[in-house]
């Protein structure tokens, strides 16, 4: 059953909250009126009321039958894998909800909220760690520039590229990469567009601050002829076709993540036994960043793009 589903999460909380009430409050409740009317009932009668008595065996009787009913429906929710009972708690709806609202209001898409709740809900079930991210749309929105790198020009912090047209040349990614970056108005002597640059930095940085080493490709502008040879060499279906791949518009880079020892983190990694990348998986959204192959079928961990891009 789908997780990424709101109201479903919020049904199964208060289902839940529902059934603990039903096994742990009503008992409760129920043994202290009892024992208030037995009390009350032997100051009015000396006797033994039978009648009182069968009355009250019945509630006791009712009261057990609630329990082990709402004590069998709680073990068929929370058996494990499902109805995704587990991820049914009140930090990650309210997580959900906040990424919702930033979805809403246009600051992050809603393919990266579902990558984001996929990343949190494959998390240890008995510790879901709900990054709260910064709001960072102002800062995004002030990215603008006419000024068109490698066909690639931003407004209003979204990427606009130009599409890729069956055998018209100049249209495929890789064909227009600067051969001299910093003489023709790029910031850094790699080839990266500058604004996807500069988040890139600033979350590489921020990486640093945390303790935790990433380093970015130098190959920030790949060739057409380099993605042939890739595509040529490469398993069928890795690399993308010639022409295709952002990395040929310098919107795309691939991450280099480090260990506690300073190497890096061999490949069959994962987020745990990488924290770096585990880091830089719970923390890219804050920078206007994704890591959108990480459910591919091949997964890349390390391969970054921006957010918000758009073919004009």
């Amino acid at each position: 059953m789908n997780c990424n589903s709101l109201s479903l999460l919020n049904f199964i909380y208060y289902f839940k909250l529902s059934l603990g009430i039903m096994m742990t409050i009503i008992p409760v409740i129920v043994i202290e009126l009892i024992f208030i009317r037995v009390i009350r009932n032997k100051i009015k009668n000396r006797k033994v009321n039978t009648d009182f008595i069968i009355k009250q065996i019945k509630t006791v009787f009712y009261t057990i039958v609630i329990f082990f009913l709402a004590y069998s429906l709680n073990m068929v929710v929370n058996t494990p894998n499902s109805v995704c009972s587990m991820y049914a708690r009140k930090d990650i709806i309210n997580e959900y909800k906040r990424l919702q609202e930033s979805v809403n209001k246009s600051d992050i898409s809603e393919d990266t909220m579902i990558k984001y709740m996929e990343n949190v809900l494959n998390n240890d079930k008995k510790d879901v760690k709900v990054v709260k991210l910064d709001n960072k749309k102002d800062d995004f929105l002030k990215e603008n520039s006419t000024k068109t790198l490698n066909s690639v020009y931003v407004k209003n912090g979204v990427f606009y590229y130009k599409g890729y047209v069956a055998g018209v040349y100049n249209t495929y990614s890789g064909t227009n990469c600067p051969s001299n970056p910093l003489k023709e108005g790029y910031n850094n002597k790699f080839g990266y567009n500058n604004f996807f640059y500069n988040r890139l930095t600033t979350f590489i940085d921020e990486a640093s601050k945390n303790g935790y080493k990433i380093t970015m490709s130098e190959q920030g502008c790949r060739s057409y002829q380099t993605q042939v040879n890739y595509y040529r060499t490469m398993t069928p279906g890795r690399a993308a076709p010639p022409g295709w791949s952002l990395h040929g518009l310098g919107i795309a880079s691939d991450l280099e993540f480090y260990g506690s020892n300073g190497y890096p983190c061999p490949y069959g990694r994962t987020d745990k036994s990488c924290p770096s990348m585990g880091w830089a998986h719970q923390n890219a959204s804050r920078f206007g960043l994704t890591f959108p192959l990480l459910n591919a079928s091949y997964k890349e961990d390390w391969h970054i793009e921006p957010i918000s891009k758009q073919k004009y």
